[in-house]
C-alpha cells in the first residue's frame, strides 16, 4: 500500500513541478514539418545524479521532418555541476 501512495505522490509532484509546452507546423503540401518543445522542471536528474546542482531546469528541442524520410533534431538543457 505504501508503494501505491508513494507512486501517486511522485506523479502529483511531477505534474505540479514540471511544465511543458509543444508546438508543431506542417507545410500545406505535407512535405515539411517542424516540431518544437520546451520544459521547465524542478531538477534535471540523469541516472540518479542531479545535472543542475538540485536547481530548476529548462530544456528544449526542435525537430524537422521531410516526407522523404529525412529527420533532423536537436535537444538542449542547462547543466550545472558546481565544480568551482
Amino acid at each position: 500500500m505504501k508503494f501505491k501512495t508513494l507512486s501517486a505522490m511522485c506523479l502529483a509532484a511531477t505534474t505540479v513541478l514540471a511544465t511543458s509546452s509543444a508546438m508543431a507546423w506542417e507545410s500545406e503540401d505535407g512535405a515539411h514539418s517542424v516540431t518544437a518543445n520546451v520544459l521547465i522542471g524542478s531538477d534535471y536528474i540523469f541516472r540518479g545524479i542531479s545535472q543542475t546542482d538540485n536547481n530548476p531546469t529548462i530544456q528544449g528541442g526542435i525537430d524537422y521532418g521531410h516526407a522523404s524520410g529525412l529527420y533532423v533534431g536537436t535537444w538542449a538543457s542547462n547543466v550545472d555541476f558546481d565544480d568551482a
